[in-house]
């Protein structure tokens, strides 16, 4: 009789086919011995209990935590990106703010006469950001004057020093007679962890009524953000992270 009512309990934990199958039933009914009914038994029990457990099976869905994750290559010591507000200045009357770009800490245009205007950027890269010689060299480049090096570089710019800070003033323009004339007003202020530049470009004309006006602005720099230890001992970045100081 258990028999019987066996495969009907079972049936509804693991299904009824199993046992309306021929092979089920003839093992169960054709068991002989005590033995042979108790081992199969406690295999059925086994397929039992795991078709129950198979139906409480939850699956949960872990989000995903928010991981910063900072890469460090060289030697590991990063040097951290200019904070938002590292220098004070003071603009000069005429100058009209511009909206910043990634790269800009500071952006200006200069009207001049016939709808001329000028623009002026401010930017500071980690360390020497490649050092004065090729920063001054590219300015060279960017209005077709030729590549200068030691002793003829350091003669093209005047040398400052505006809140502690070693500067070099450049003042460069196209070739007489070149179809589109452009200059270059610019300046490099070397602090304790980076270095910052001021750069005015446009029309020749234009700039040099404004090269006053340029000048007052660089040495209104107030670098906030270094202590007078921080000045006395420069840190160096890792190879591999200098930007490009020309951003227009």
């Amino acid at each position: 009789m258990f028999l019987h009512w066996f495969p009907s309990f079972f049936g509804s934990l693991i299904g009824e086919d199993f046992f309306r199958s021929r092979p089920a039933r003839r093992s169960l009914l054709e068991a002989k011995r005590p033995g042979e009914v108790g081992s199969l038994l406690l295999v059925l029990c086994a397929l039992g209990l795991a078709a129950c457990n198979n139906e409480n099976i939850s699956v949960y869905r872990v989000p995903k935590e928010n991981n910063q994750v900072s890469l460090q290559t060289g030697s590991g010591n990063l040097v951290p990106p200019p904070p938002s507000n590292p220098a004070n200045w003071t603009k000069p009357d005429g100058w009209t703010e511009k909206a910043l770009s990634e790269m800009r800490l500071g952006s200006f245009q200069v009207a001049g006469t016939n709808d001329e205007t000028a623009d002026v950027s401010v930017t500071a890269f980690p360390g020497d950001a490649g050092g004065v010689e090729s920063n001054v060299n590219r300015w060279r480049g960017q209005v077709h004057q030729p590549t200068l090096e030691g002793d003829q570089l350091a003669q093209s710019w005047q040398e400052e020093t505006v809140d502690g800070a070693p500067t070099i003033i450049v003042d460069v323009e196209t070739p007489a007679g070149t179809e589109k004339a452009s200059a270059i007003l610019g300046a490099a202020m070397r602090t304790a962890d980076r270095t910052w530049f001021v750069k005015m470009t446009g029309p020749p004309d234009l700039l040099k009524t404004q090269k006053d006006n340029f000048l007052r602005f660089v040495r209104s720099f107030h670098f906030s953000s270094a202590s007078n230890e921080e000045k006395a001992q420069p840190q160096e970045p890792p190879t591999g992270q200098v930007k490009s100081t020309n951003d227009r």
